[in-house]
């Protein structure tokens, strides 16, 4: 039996078809119905906690509210919401109800909010009425303001009873928007109920989530890491799951891992080197797995963690692929710098330099809305493509390069930023760094280095010119920073992960 048939035996509960939540929610809440399903906490420390046999009933609820909104199978719901318990509820009971769920980011402001609503058909947006204000047009589309007296009434009226949908295994179950791909549109990648199975046992294998484990994805829900790792698998295998509600702040990030005993983490690599200069073994005495996500995880970074007794788990995958492909596990001998091997069941290569895969596998992407000739895209010689870069050793681990459009092309030679900015967080001066290309007349592109500090480090022109040489020292005499932009801080996600468009953009 290979690793996804077992998964199909533990979660698919009937022959031809299923329901996601059926599997996450209502079959723990039938075996353990008062154990801890989602606990809440706020930046103020309150703490909200939601039993399996709870989240059963309130997903409930919302799926009898858009049967009452006369809402047809299949429809388009939207989710714009911060970090809050109704994201959970409506993402679950969307799906539940037979339609596609689809979360959004917090951050977007009306015009890609709009974009997006416009491009996915949405037939109803879920909200609060602080981003409300965002929403340029209503017509055609029915909105629920969750913090509104008129849908306090409207849930406390449903049925607590609501039988769950049966699909189609490739039938969608909910959509991310993306435009993480170099030149494409943003547009809606189509994920299905069976994709559960390969995000169950990746859960299982890399997260090697158990059912007592108390376990924290960092990632906002709109993030596809946040709807994949931070709804669906950890439901999927009945453990706990710890929500902070608020922003990413090192000491209050590391006093709730402390005072709620989080056994399994997974967060970007830009959040573990922010806690670098904070955190130490006492802080992480009850965590036994951390997994990092979105960007590469340099060596520094993790010999940083090793030394205080955990091997980091970093993985790969993009919301096309629907669930982990490549990545780290705690059997695996770790290679610092490596995201790791191909998972069972994954057949990966690279191809021209790009990571590319031997479709098909459960989590692949059923389609893109409305973008069939760009799903097509996808597909080249038998393979899907990706537009990341990498290179594979003779051992088969998987070395991370960077995205085809994040590349830096200088003097005719491509430049890794990911190469240099691990080369630049070996300088002591050195907390953060991000490293793009600008336009230049006669190189095409110079190297910029956009660099937060240590405490103990003041800028000036000084410390600039030793940056460019440590890196031309220890890296290349062509592909050192010809500018260095000193920062207060980086633009990130709510996940932490570096946005570098935002600083190419900026720069512009």
């Amino acid at each position: 039996m290979d690793i996804w048939q077992k998964a199909e035996k533990e979660i698919i509960l009937h022959d031809k078809k299923l329901n996601i939540v059926e599997s996450c929610v209502d079959r723990h809440a039938q075996a353990t119905p008062n154990k801890p399903a989602l606990i809440f906490q706020s930046e103020k420390g309150n703490k909200k906690t939601m039993s399996y046999k709870e989240l059963e009933k309130k997903t409930n609820k919302f799926a009898n509210l858009l049967k009452e909104l006369k809402l047809k199978q299949n429809s388009r719901v939207f989710i714009f919401l911060p970090k809050c318990e109704e994201i959970y509820t409506s993402f679950l009971g969307t799906i539940k109800h037979g339609s596609i769920a689809i979360p959004l980011f917090e951050a977007f402001e009306s015009e890609g909010l709009e974009l997006r609503l416009s491009r996915g058909d949405a037939n109803v947006v879920v909200t609060n009425k602080e981003l409300a204000k965002r929403m340029k047009k209503m017509d055609h589309r029915k909105v629920i303001v969750i913090d509104s007296d008129e849908y306090k009434k409207q849930i406390e009226n449903c049925s607590e009873e609501f039988k769950p949908v049966l699909k189609d295994k490739k039938e969608t179950a909910f959509m991310i928007f993306t435009s993480s791909t170099a030149g494409t549109p943003i547009a809606g990648v189509e994920i299905s109920h069976y994709a559960l199975v390969q995000q169950h046992s990746t859960a299982q294998l890399v997260l090697d989530l158990k059912e007592n484990d108390k376990y924290w994805c960092t990632a906002h829900p709109g993030w596809v890491t946040g709807t994949v790792y931070g709804i669906i698998a950890p439901l999927s295998i009945g453990c706990t799951n710890y929500i902070y509600e608020g922003h990413f702040d090192s000491k209050k990030w590391i006093q709730f891992i402390k005072e709620n005993k989080i056994s399994v983490i997974y967060t970007a690599p830009t959040a573990l080197r922010m806690l670098k200069g904070e955190i130490n073994k006492e802080d992480l005495s009850t965590v036994r797995n951390i997994c990092s996500v979105g960007e590469a995880l340099t060596d520094t970074v993790f010999n940083f963690y090793k030394k205080l007794g955990i091997e980091i788990n970093d993985t790969y995958w993009q919301s096309e692929t629907g669930a982990m492909m490549i990545a780290n596990w705690p059997a695996l001998k770790k290679k610092p710098g490596s995201m790791g091997k191909p998972l069972p069941g994954i057949k990966a290569k690279i191809r021209e330099g790009t990571i590319s895969f031997e479709p098909p596998w459960p989590g692949m992407m059923t389609g893109i809305y409305r973008h069939e000739n760009l799903y097509k895209s996808y597909f080249k010689n038998k393979l899907f493509t990706t537009n990341d870069l990498a290179t594979i050793d003779k051992q088969g681990y998987f070395f991370f390069t960077g995205r085809k459009d994040d590349m830096i092309k200088t003097s005719g030679e491509r430049v890794s930023p990911i190469e240099i900015e691990s080369i630049l967080m070996r300088h002591k001066a050195v907390k953060e760094v991000a490293v793009i290309g600008i336009p230049d007349q006669v190189k095409g592109q110079i190297i910029k280095a956009f660099i937060v500090l240590q405490k103990s480090f003041s800028p000036s022109d000084k410390l600039k010119e030793e940056l460019s040489m440590f890196v031309k020292k220890n890296y290349a005499g062509h592909a050192y920073p010809k500018e260095v932009q000193f920062m207060e801080s980086l633009p990130k996600t709510n996940s932490g992960k570096i946005i570098r468009m935002k600083l190419r953009q900026d720069h512009k």
